[in-house]
């Protein structure tokens, strides 16, 4: 039986402390769970730093807040449009947003819709208007909206954890007017955000939004604010300067830059969504980058620090659509930047080139950087990885000297597992050992003597360290966290990434070895290429153990009752005739197979569940959780 985890207890009562106290700033909230005993206040910070609840809200000043007795009974309204009328989709923001947390678990048939993320709901209700919702939208029921018109107003109320929807009769008699309210809490220099303004007033005013009004939108404009997306500020108010500053200070926290560096990175990213944008619209994105680079060559000279050029390639990276744009800013930045910036705009090219399939172009660019400065270490470490995926294990670990501290990498590790055997015995110009007639330097000089089995073992750590780059590791860790015990310690988790289940299905299931294949198959070595082709038609399966020994372990394959074996050191070791594991077995292109992935013992009652999941291809996601859940390691 699964243990519950210890930090959901602590998330409940978090939000209990809430619905009981009122808002608390985040030290007051910590201090009373750790007086009613949920542990220390590391532990308890953790938590609520990562606590993600529909009920959780927050106010101006920072105090958190739980929303349900707060919007008990509360009223929004809105007017209606044709578009909305015709779709029965409320354009949620400004007028409704602060009530949409009760959307998320509401009987009435609401439900919060994203631009952008829930396209497929827009085309079924008819929408084909790009610009039909700011952000944020509330789905009705369809035929919700029958008989009703443009401009009618309808009344949104929070009721038992829900919400209501009626219309309003005629205009509201009143409207409250929010100026002196709102010139309390909005300081004329600032912007606060729209939901914990109106949360704030509430608090306030207790009388406030109980019936029906003129929509938020009104009052706000009345009142002689602003709105920009979803902040509100007094009219006059320079919200794109506010937009730039919160950005850069909200990067030089989280990477530790100084706000000019910080600065920089965000003008870098200003200009890849505008390249990207300007590409769409038919433009040459190349052209672009070239025009706009050259209006200010000096602006992004700061990416010549690594920590700086490692920030803005990080986010850039959390939108899918922007590698042709990076690609053409960084050969922009390659051809127009001051020298003290070329070795980070080659190797941010190098970055986008090797993302966008050509990873010789990548190499090239690399090289290229270190020409310019020769310690430019993230060149030097990308270097040493490619060389090792072609397998010059000499050339990487020569690189991989060149940096302090190199011989804590994980690749530091693999090269000296399968790094080539020294033969002083032999001069270059002799025949070489291995019988081939050639001469040793045109042979196996500074080559490594691989078997088979250690082949295909290299081939698989390859396709781990290339998984574990900031681009792919959270597809990793996300699945490592799922494969881990509820409650796991840094530990456990630390040895789920490592290897293991988590491991192999990101790298199969997920797609990664596919991926690294495309990326790398220029570089591999044709019988790793071959072997790659082999591992990716290999399905995963559920067997029995026959026979276990400590170096080979007989299988029958409960997808197909094929017997098969396991042969490497330690391969029976722990198993159990009759037990039932899960396991990849790989090709070796000898008559080996290996487990490189492992092999998963898990709950003999849960073995015909497993291969009905298994034969409808599950999501990683969901075939991880059954391994982790069914697990005997957990025991």
């Amino acid at each position: 039986m699964t243990e519950p985890d210890p930090r959901d207890r602590i998330a409940d009562a978090a939000m209990t402390i809430l619905r009981e106290h009122g808002a608390l700033t985040t030290e007051e909230w910590g201090r009373r769970l750790a007086d009613a005993g949920y542990g220390s206040a590391r532990e308890i910070e953790d938590v609520v730093e990562a606590l993600d609840d529909y009920d959780l809200g927050f106010l101006p000043d920072g105090r958190n807040l739980a929303l349900g007795p707060l919007l008990e009974g509360r009223t929004l309204t809105h007017r209606l449009t044709d578009a909305e009328i015709a779709a029965g989709i409320l354009d949620a923001n400004p007028d409704l947003t602060p009530l949409t947390t009760f959307a998320f678990d509401s009987e009435q048939g609401f439900r919060v819709v994203f631009e952008g993320l829930d396209d497929d709901v827009f085309a079924e209700r008819g929408v084909t208007d790009p610009d039909f919702l700011y952000d944020e939208g509330l789905l009705l029921e369809p035929g919700a909206l029958a008989g009703y018109a443009a401009g009618d107003l309808v009344a949104i109320t929070a009721v038992d954890g829900g919400l209501e929807l009626r219309r309003v009769a005629g205009e509201p008699a009143s409207a409250p007017d929010l100026t002196a309210a709102l010139r309390r809490i909005v300081p004329e220099d600032a912007a606060e955000h729209l939901d914990a303004l109106v949360w704030q007033l509430m608090i306030d005013d207790p009388a406030l939004f109980v019936a029906p009004t003129v929509p938020l939108a009104e009052l706000i404009d009345a009142a002689g604010y602003v709105r920009d997306g979803d902040y509100l500020a007094v009219r006059g108010f320079d919200f794109a300067t506010h937009r730039l500053a919160a950005q850069i200070g909200m990067v030089a926290r989280e990477h530790e830059l100084h706000p000019d560096e910080a600065r920089a990175v965000v003008e870098f990213l200003d200009l890849v969504r505008q390249t990207q944008e300007q590409a769409a619209l038919g433009a040459d994105p190349r052209t672009y980058a070239h025009e706009q680079i050259s209006a200010d060559v000096d602006a992004f000279v700061l990416l010549s620090d690594p920590a700086v050029a490692a920030a803005a390639l990080e986010l850039v990276s959390e939108f899918d659509d922007r590698t042709e744009a990076l690609h053409a800013v960084a050969v922009g930045l390659v051809d127009l930047a001051p020298r003290r910036a070329k070795a980070a705009a080659c190797w941010l090219a190098g970055k986008a080139a090797d993302r966008l399939g050509d990873v010789l172009a990548a190499r090239s660019y690399y090289d290229e950087a270190l020409s310019h400065d020769p310690d430019w270490i993230p060149a030097i470490f990308d270097l040493a990885l490619l060389a090792a995926d072609g397998g010059d294990v000499t050339r990487a670990q020569s690189l991989l000297g060149r940096i302090e501290g190199g011989e804590s990498e994980a690749l530091h590790d693999v090269l000296q597992r399968f790094a080539p055997r020294e033969h002083p015995e032999l001069g270059r110009n002799d025949r070489c050992w291995c019988g081939s007639g050639r001469k040793y330097k045109a042979c196996h000089l500074g080559r490594s003597e691989l078997t088979s089995d250690d082949r295909a073992a290299w081939l698989y750590s390859k396709a781990q360290l290339f998984m574990r780059s900031p681009e792919l590791f959270d597809i990793l860790f996300d699945l490592a966290e799922i494969h881990a015990a509820p409650g796991a310690d840094d530990g456990e988790l630390l040895r789920a990434i490592e290897g293991g289940p988590a491991v192999d299905v990101a790298l199969f299931e997920g797609g990664l070895f596919e991926l690294f294949v495309g990326r790398r198959g220029a570089l591999l070595p044709a019988e790793e290429l071959d072997l790659a082709g082999q591992w990716v038609r290999t399905r995963r399966s559920v067997y029995t153990v026959v026979a276990a020994a400590d170096d080979v372990v007989t299988l029958q394959d409960l997808r197909g009752d094929d017997t098969v074996e396991v042969t490497h050191e330690g391969a029976g070791r722990d198993l159990n005739v009759g037990a039932v594991v899960c396991a990849r077995l790989l090709p070796t292109g000898s008559a080996t197979l290996l487990a490189l992935g492992g092999m998963e013992p898990v709950e003999a009652s849960a073995a015909d569940d497993l291969v009905a999941l298994l034969a409808g291809d599950p999501e990683p996601e969901a075939l991880v959780e059954f391994l982790g859940a069914h697990s005997l390691l957990r025991s």
